[in-house]
């Protein structure tokens, strides 16, 4: 494979972004990684790459450009709280915002940036990511023909974030995967997301996963390998159907 470390540019300046792009194939597929709260990192770059070696073009943008793409260490231990300019961070970066940047990235890939024409694309979302792919993906149907919330958090009643109210609307497969005892997305809040699920004919599915928060990172405590790679197995699913 090919790994690219690109400047996107958008109405709101370059996003920095890393790819990782099969090698000796003249089209493929597109996967958008949308990162958690505490941005781009070795962890998230190796899931980028896992997908190109399985035929697809991954981009992951560092989604708060906006604020200097700062990038923060991840907390290892449970009791370790999270930096507040991450919090402040994420609290200045909107589902608008991240939709916006989708479509740029969209267009990058169309016009031959990442070196082969990649057209159509699935999004997968972690913790903080999860809203955003999710949205990108009922921003943008007509590319975005898949999407994976994975042990993702404030999807409800968080202003300019929450998703709650529009994944009935979807017109693409949406996928959740929860997390136990997470105080992000709560028992009441996936609740909500279930019924929003109801009214979506079908293509909005969710998993509840005997995982904590956060299981997808093998570097942090919360690493769960079997849940892991269930998810894993669940978006190749998804994406070999969609794209």
């Amino acid at each position: 494979m090919r790994e690219l470390t690109l400047v996107i540019p958008t109405a709101d300046g370059g996003i920095p972004a890393f790819a990782a792009v099969p090698q000796d194939t003249a089209i493929a597929p597109g996967v958008l990684i949308f990162m958690d709260i505490f941005g781009p990192r070795e962890e998230l770059r190796d899931i980028a790459r896992r997908f190109a070696s399985c035929g697809y073009a991954a981009v992951l943008p560092n989604l708060f450009h906006r604020v200097g793409s700062p990038e923060f260490a991840p907390a290892n231990a449970p009791q370790d709280p999270v930096p507040s300019s991450a919090v402040q961070a994420n609290d200045a970066t909107t589902l608008q915002m991240t939709s916006a940047d989708a479509r740029a990235i969209i267009d990058f890939a169309g016009s031959g940036g990442l070196g082969l024409p990649t057209a159509l694309f699935g999004a997968i979302g972690y913790c903080m990511g999860g809203r955003h792919a999710i949205a990108a993906a009922l921003a943008h149907p007509a590319q975005i023909r898949a999407a994976l919330c994975i042990h993702g958090g404030r999807l409800v009643d968080a202003p300019g974030a929450a998703i709650d109210g529009l994944i009935g609307h979807t017109t693409v497969p949406l996928h959740f995967a929860f997390a136990r005892e997470d105080p992000t997305c709560p028992p009441h809040h996936q609740s909500v997301i279930e019924r929003a699920a109801a009214a979506a004919n079908g293509l909005v599915t969710i998993e509840h996963i005997d995982a904590l928060h956060g299981w997808s990172f093998p570097d942090r405590w919360c690493f769960d390998v079997r849940a892991s790679e269930r998810v894993w197995e669940r978006a190749l699913a998804m994406f070999r159907s969609a794209l």
